[in-house]
C-alpha cells in the first residue's frame, strides 16, 4: 500500500525524475530564447537543477496568477518548479550558477571565434570535451548578464555544448586585461588566463 502511495505521489509532482537531461535543457533554452527577444520583468533568473530534474524559474511576484502569466507567455511544463526570488539590495545579492548539461551527455563541443569569417571549431574527442567542460562546470557568481552577447570584450570565443538534440551555449572572453565566462542572462564569471588559454589553444591548433 505504502508503495503505491508513493508512486501516486511521485508521478503527481514531477514524474520521479524519468525526464531526461536534454529535455530539461530545452525547456530552459526556450526560457533564454524568449528572453533574448522579448521584455519579462517578473522573470529574476531560471536554471536547470539536474539533481532534482526540474528546471527551477525565480520570480519577483510568485502568486499563480504571475505563475499562470509565464506558462501561458514563455512555456508550460510540469518539470519546472516556480519560486519566490526577492527584489535585490545592495547588501543581498542573487547569486546565479551556470547552466551545463551533463560531461555524459555531451557529444560535441564547437568553437566560434566570432571572426569576420566565422572560424568554428568542432571538437568530438572525449578528453578535449572534458577539458573544455572543466572550465564551465560549478561556476557561481553575483554578477548578472544583461545583454545577449558579452559587452566590451576585447577577444571572445563563442561555446556550444551539444548533448543529445539540444545545446547549451556560453563565451569566454577577455575585457581591460581580465577574464571572463559570460552566460546569456544568467551570470558573468570571473575565471583565468590559463582556462582562456585553454580555449585559445583550439582554436591555434
Amino acid at each position: 500500500m505504502k508503495k503505491i502511495i508513493f508512486l501516486v505521489l511521485c508521478l503527481f509532482i514531477v514524474g520521479c525524475g524519468n525526464v531526461e537531461n536534454e529535455e530539461l535543457d530545452a525547456i530552459n533554452n526556450d526560457i533564454i530564447i524568449y528572453l533574448s527577444n522579448n521584455q519579462y520583468d517578473n522573470l529574476i533568473f531560471n536554471y536547470v537543477d539536474y539533481d532534482n530534474k526540474l528546471v527551477v524559474v525565480g520570480l519577483s511576484d510568485n502568486s499563480i496568477e504571475k505563475q499562470n502569466d509565464f506558462k501561458e507567455k514563455i512555456i508550460d511544463s510540469k518539470y519546472i518548479k516556480f519560486v519566490q526570488s526577492e527584489v535585490m539590495n545592495d547588501d543581498v545579492k542573487k547569486e546565479y550558477k551556470i547552466n551545463i548539461p551533463d560531461l555524459n551527455d555531451i557529444t560535441k563541443v564547437t568553437i566560434n571565434t566570432m571572426s569576420q569569417y566565422d572560424s568554428i571549431i568542432e571538437i568530438a574527442n572525449k578528453n578535449d570535451i572534458e577539458n573544455i567542460y572543466n572550465i564551465f562546470y560549478n561556476r557561481t557568481t553575483n554578477k548578472e548578464s544583461v545583454s545577449k552577447n558579452p559587452e566590451n570584450a576585447d577577444e571572445v570565443y563563442h561555446i556550444i555544448f551539444y548533448n543529445k538534440g539540444s545545446y547549451t551555449d556560453m563565451y569566454i572572453y577577455t575585457s581591460d586585461n581580465k577574464y571572463y565566462l559570460e552566460q546569456t542572462y544568467n551570470g558573468i564569471y570571473e575565471t583565468s588566463l590559463n582556462d582562456f588559454n585553454t580555449v585559445k589553444e583550439y582554436i591555434k591548433d
